[in-house]
């Protein structure tokens, strides 16, 4: 691998990847080993299941690279979306801070003009009281004038009222905007808090929660073996089938139209439902059928159950390995046969049968 800073260390990664990398012989990259920040342990699982079928580690790599690289794009095109929200936030906090500070300035004026001309107002009135007393020295018309500048007084009382009743509304509205500037505020905090957890900083402790929530997935732990074996290939061609191996231990019956059939069709395909809907239903044994090898006996879990191409059982990975011509059914390259339909078959060893070749993918 490239010498260079990653986000992850390989000390933190899980088992399944660290057994995937090893098998790629170093062929990684650091930009690589960056995008493993954005693996999940649904992807480990998947690993550790393809890794164990005929699939080559680089094909394996190069789709889980696909996968993170997608998930890393989103991930920054979303941060990328928070930003500008926080951005359309912060310009209208300070547009609406401007708003305030202009209004507050202008009522301020407002005031400071209402008062000078009040001032004049009683000044004009105190003179022409002042002249008029003079003039006429009269009682009345001095309680006249009490009484105008009560009314007077209470008009602008009123008004003040008035003032201070259209000065809070302004103030609620402000406060109810500042309100919910700051809850739009707290959901953009709380999205950043769930985009950043999904980055996950140590895949090895989530691997060993994983693996001991699926006791029937993993039956012996941690510490399974999962490293791909070399085993030299044969020259000669595997063995064409015989009548004994095809071992009719299952009635075939399609989960979709529920055609039975006496004996298996070509490829294990529905016949009714390939002419009359075009679908290719497979009719041998369901996946919900058994949680146990109908050949060993042993737990099979979810990414460990196979189905033998002769009989049509439900098989574990090891009492699938072996592989025949099962001309019969259509099949005229070697297919997946379980260790009872290879034992009936023909004399020879299941172990001479091992292949490592996982250019091309075959169905469980």
């Amino acid at each position: 691998m490239t010498e260079q800073r990653t986000t992850i260390r390989y000390e933190d990664l899980g088992e399944p990847v660290k057994k995937l990398l090893r098998a790629l012989k170093k062929d990684v990259s650091g930009e690589d080993m960056a995008l493993l920040e954005w693996i999940s342990v649904k992807d480990m699982a998947k690993i550790f299941s393809e890794m164990s079928t005929e699939r080559q580690a680089a094909e394996i790599w190069e789709e889980l690279k696909q996968s993170l690289e997608s998930r890393r794009e989103k991930a920054r095109r979303k941060q990328i979306e928070i930003d500008q929200r926080q951005r359309t936030i912060d310009d209208q906090r300070q547009a609406n801070e401007d708003q305030q500070r202009q209004q507050e300035e202008q009522e301020r004026l407002e005031r400071e003009r209402a008062e000078e001309e009040r001032l004049k107002r009683k000044a004009a009135r105190r003179k022409q009281r002042e002249e008029e007393a003079a003039a006429q020295l009269a009682a009345e018309e001095a309680q006249a004038i009490r009484e105008q500048e009560e009314r007077e007084e209470e008009e602008r009382r009123l008004a003040e009222e008035e003032e201070r009743r259209k000065q809070e509304a302004r103030r609620r509205k402000r406060e109810a905007k500042a309100r919910q500037l700051a809850e739009e505020q707290e959901a953009l905090v709380s999205e950043k808090q769930k985009l950043s957890s999904q980055k996950k900083t140590n895949q090895r402790e989530e691997w060993k929660a994983y693996v001991a929530a699926h006791p029937l997935d993993f039956p012996d732990g941690a510490g399974q073996d999962i490293e791909q074996v070399k085993v030299e290939r044969e020259t000669k061609a595997p063995p064409k089938a015989t009548d004994e191996l095809l071992n009719r231990s299952y009635t075939p019956k399609c989960p979709q139209c529920g055609a039975k059939f006496s004996k298996a069709p070509l490829e294990w395909d529905c016949p009714m439902c390939l002419k009359r809907l075009r679908q290719k239903v497979k009719v041998w044994q369901p996946d919900d059928d058994t949680d146990s090898c109908l050949v060993c006996k042993s737990g099979i879990g979810r990414f460990s159950r196979h189905h033998c191409r002769s009989c049509g059982r439900l098989v574990c990975a090891k009492c699938s390995e072996g592989k025949a011509i099962i001309a019969q059914l259509g099949y005229k390259d070697p297919v997946k046969v379980c260790t009872d339909c290879l034992r009936f078959g023909a004399p020879f060893s299941a172990p001479s049968l091992k292949c490592t070749d996982f250019s091309a993918q075959s169905p469980s």
